[in-house]
């Protein structure tokens, strides 16, 4: 809902913060306000903002299956390399809390984010290990 808090944790309105980027009104100006969109757009399920915004093709099926089947609950923001406005690179460490079937669950990832033609996407990502 547009006056509900955004799931990526910010603290602020889903139309201010996400909503904005995944509606197409604005662009994210940070790797960071990528990350934390592509996050909100596998809350919400929008498999079209994560295949706009990826730099390659990713499985769109087994994507939209694994979203209908995962209940999300928390971003976390660990650490963030470069990513602002003038970069042309960034990284963002992140964990993502969820559960599946029944169980908890944490993906721990280091995913690198380029600009290109002004325009921030997700490039690649390493799961970490805890």
């Amino acid at each position: 809902m547009p006056n509900d808090l955004c799931p990526c944790g910010s603290g602020e309105m889903y139309e201010k913060c996400c909503g904005r980027y995944i509606s197409g009104r604005a662009l994210p100006p940070t790797a960071e306000a990528l990350m934390r969109s592509r996050y909100t757009a596998y809350v919400k399920g929008d498999i079209d903002y994560l295949i706009e915004t990826d730099m390659h093709d990713i499985d769109i099926e087994a994507t939209k299956a694994w979203m209908k089947s995962a209940r999300f609950h928390k971003l976390e923001i660990l650490k963030l390399y470069r990513g602002k406005p003038m970069d042309k690179k960034g990284r963002v460490e992140f964990k993502a809390y969820y559960s599946q079937n029944g169980e908890e669950h944490i993906h721990h990832e280091l995913s690198t984010f380029e600009k290109y033609k002004g325009r921030w996407y997700y490039s690649e990502g390493l799961a970490a290990e805890d």
